[in-house]
């Protein structure tokens, strides 16, 4: 049983490490080995607002959780000189389990926080962009934005101040936020101008 500890120690660092090195060499923007398959159950919950139930599987979490039962297997199996391998069996697989658990909590916290934004986003925010892809009053469309010597596309959809106009006729845009990697934009054309409020 020690082999298949090691086994599980050494698959679960490499993807740990590959993942870790991607991340590096492409500045987490190009290279993201964050292969997730996630399946998210949506219920019910009184009110009629979507709470996410659980999540089944995810590739990240298989990956920490074979390093975790993998590393407390194979120090057990150390330590006990492979003696107790029903005890060490227990807490390698309890051990697999909270370390897959505590990366996908800390994961998903680093998702829905600023900690996990795409670091730049808010440099955004008040430059001009150009519709590449029209967006709809729910559905983002895309704008080309040039930040520097660099042009950028990125996802977009109308601010909430410009609700009563149609973001389909926009072909100049202005960034006004970021939120969530997506830009909310108002227009910029002439005859799509936001009336003053005086």
């Amino acid at each position: 049983m020690a082999v298949a500890y090691v086994f599980a120690l050494v698959l679960g660092g490499g993807f740990m490490a590959l993942s870790l090195l991607g991340d590096v060499a492409g500045g987490g923007d190009v290279a993201d080995v964050d292969l997730d398959v996630d399946f998210d159950v949506d219920a019910d919950a009184g009110g009629g607002s979507d709470v996410n139930a659980f999540k089944i599987l995810s590739l990240r979490t298989l990956v920490y959780a074979l390093f975790g039962f993998g590393a407390v297997g194979t120090i057990l199996s150390q330590l006990w000189g492979g003696a107790r391998e029903p005890q060490t069996a227990l807490f390698a697989t309890a051990g697999g389990v909270a370390t897959g658990f505590i990366a996908s909590a800390l994961f998903g916290f680093l998702k829905r926080s600023e900690v996990g934004d795409r670091a730049g986003d808010t440099s955004f925010v008040g430059l001009p962009g150009v519709v590449s892809l029209p967006m709809g009053s729910g559905s983002p469309g895309q704008v080309t934005v040039l930040r520097g010597d660099r042009s950028y596309r990125i996802r977009a959809l109308p601010h909430d101040t410009a609700g009563h106009l149609d973001p389909q006729a926009w072909k100049e845009v202005l960034v006004v936020e970021m939120e969530g990697g997506i830009a909310r934009v108002v227009p910029v054309d002439e005859e799509l101008r936001l009336p003053d409020g005086g």
